[in-house]
């Protein structure tokens, strides 16, 4: 499983096909736009040849694997022409590879994302002191046992 950066705008304003190819085109040869690609329309790198990283149109946004830094670069500069934002799985919006901030767009998100890892903490704690109480209790148990009907 690889980790997922797109670029996208907010989710009333999809980015579009032909937005992609004017966009692609006015990059001076450092990007290149298939868009009868199937199964989803796809950028990618054309001096790369077979070996290029990709960027597949799907659902409105780009998104890519796992982007090398060079490729990362290449959306966010790509992102600046469609009025768009590079943005990681972790919610984190990138102004340059080493540069990242939580867009207004997303707060709700890390919100719920925040509480969903606040639930899923607590949940592990339950588990974990149910898992020990159970080990002492099954401790205690087996000490009552052997004193009172093997020793």
């Amino acid at each position: 499983m690889g980790y997922h950066i797109s670029i996208l705008r907010t989710a009333s304003d999809p980015i579009r096909l032909e937005e992609v190819s004017l966009a692609v085109g006015r990059m001076s040869g450092r990007l290149a736009f298939d868009g009868d690609a199937q199964p989803d329309p796809q950028v990618y790198q054309p001096a790369r040849d077979g070996e290029s990283e990709i960027m597949l149109l799907e659902d409105g946004e780009l998104w890519a694997k796992s982007p090398s830094e060079e490729f990362l670069r290449l959306m966010i500069d790509l992102a600046g022409l469609l009025g768009a934002r590079v943005r990681g799985d972790e919610l984190e919006t990138y102004r340059a590879p080493d540069q990242t901030y939580h867009h207004p767009d997303d707060s709700g998100l890390i919100a719920e994302a925040a509480e969903l890892s606040r639930k899923m903490a607590s949940r592990q704690r339950s588990r974990d002191w149910l898992t020990r109480f159970a080990t002492v209790g099954v401790a205690a148990m087996a000490g009552w046992i052997y004193a009172r009907f093997i020793k």
